[in-house]
């Protein structure tokens, strides 16, 4: 049985692995980081259920945006923790609320390293766990087996992932259910965990000394900026000028099927689709003097899919301020609602010194060849908080 012909073809779901009824599917990593489905083939049976639930060779989504929003959560306490609108967080409180279950991606510290896996909660005080951007893909591992078992169960679920994860999880469900809500996100594309790791280890010393790592913080306002929390209590807001953020934002370091992804267009595995409604500044002025909506808070999309995406929005429309905008205006500055994000000649270059020359090699790669970027970028991050909203509205 061959789950794939190349690379390209694996977006490293984990459908094919909680699959297979003979456990013959193991991941092994590769010499980038990056974890790829294997088969013992002293184990399988061939029954191909591996390749029939693989969404991503198989299924072509058929769903297209409905309504769309721009949106921010009434709760000014989960919005301040989450990376925008604090959207997902105002839904998942309803379903928790519901008796029901949430699913999504967390990332904590376990001895040496940071691990980043999809987790199931079904209380409030577990939420800030799946709450703002994890920039790393997650570990999916036996949360699809524990969610039918769940929906098989009458429970209803909330799952939240990156739209190859949705699409994985429904390709293994192989049929839908009532009970179960989908919210995708707008994904750029995803490096590994094992890069994320050498990247802290090295830009900030060793793991043992960090207890908390936040891509996106609010500290200063809805941007970019970051912060790490120390084991001795202090705290440091960073702005996004390292390696990892920067390679990241210019799409040099995503799983190689990133730059393919089917899933970067209107056709969306999601009943809906969440994300940051960059740009909102010249799309919907009026909102920004209504009061209710607040650059510095954070404004999020929504996009709706599906019938079902119009009952989880009405479900939870008393939780969220709601204003109607378009497809063509959320995805402007959303490029990857239309596209996939561009494979650039230096992804291979990146790759190929982290094999030789670890994340030291890539850091100083990214120092060299990017300088003025990183010095205009210096500049633009210690700008004052309406100064930098300015120039984002005249771009």
């Amino acid at each position: 049985m061959i789950l794939f012909n190349d690379k390209k073809d694996c977006c490293g779901c984990g459908a094919c692995f909680q699959a297979c009824p003979k456990k013959a599917i193991s991941f092994k990593t590769d010499e980038c980081g990056f974890k790829y489905p294997e088969i013992n083939d002293e184990l399988c049976i061939n029954c191909g259920l591996c390749k029939k639930v693989c969404a991503y060779q198989n299924i072509i989504e058929k769903n297209t945006p409905q309504i769309v929003y721009a949106a921010t959560s009434n709760n000014d306490i989960q919005k301040k923790k989450s990376a925008s609108g604090g959207i997902f967080a105002a839904i998942a409180s309803y379903v928790i609320k519901k008796g029901g279950y949430v699913c999504g991606a967390a990332m904590f510290r376990n001895d040496d390293k940071f691990i980043i896996k999809h987790i199931i909660i079904d209380n409030q005080d577990d939420l800030k766990l799946l709450q703002g951007s994890k920039y790393v893909q997650s570990d999916t591992g036996i949360c699809f087996v524990k969610i039918k078992e769940l929906l098989n169960n009458g429970k209803l679920v909330l799952f939240s992932g990156t739209p190859c994860q949705c699409a994985g999880l429904k390709g293994y469900l192989r049929k839908d259910y009532e009970n179960l809500w989908i919210a995708d996100i707008i994904c750029h594309g995803v490096p590994n965990a094992q890069f994320f790791n050498d990247y802290i280890n090295h830009s900030f010393g060793k793991l043992k000394n960090i207890s908390g790592f936040y891509f996106r913080d609010k500290t200063k306002g809805w941007e970019l900026a970051g912060k790490i929390i120390y084991e001795n209590g202090s705290k440091v807001i960073y702005p996004p000028l390292s390696s990892y953020y920067s390679l990241f934002l210019k799409s040099h370091t995503y799983r190689i099927n990133c730059y393919s992804c089917k899933y970067a267009s209107e056709h969306r595995p999601g009943d809906i689709t969440l994300g940051d409604y960059w740009g909102i500044q010249k799309e919907h002025p009026e909102l920004l003097k209504s009061g209710i909506f607040s650059i510095k808070a954070g404004i999020s999309c929504i996009i709706v899919n599906s019938e079902k995406g119009k009952i989880i929005i009405d479900s939870v429309s008393d939780y969220l301020s709601l204003s109607k905008s378009t497809y063509e205006k959320v995805s402007r500055q959303n490029k990857q609602l239309t596209e996939p994000s561009k494979l650039h000649p230096m992804r291979n270059d990146v790759m190929t010194i982290y094999q030789t020359a670890g994340y030291k090699g890539v850091d100083e790669l990214y120092k060299k060849t990017y300088k003025t970027q990183r010095a205009i970028q210096f500049v633009f991050c210690h700008l004052p908080y309406w100064l930098k909203t300015l120039i984002r509205k005249l771009k």
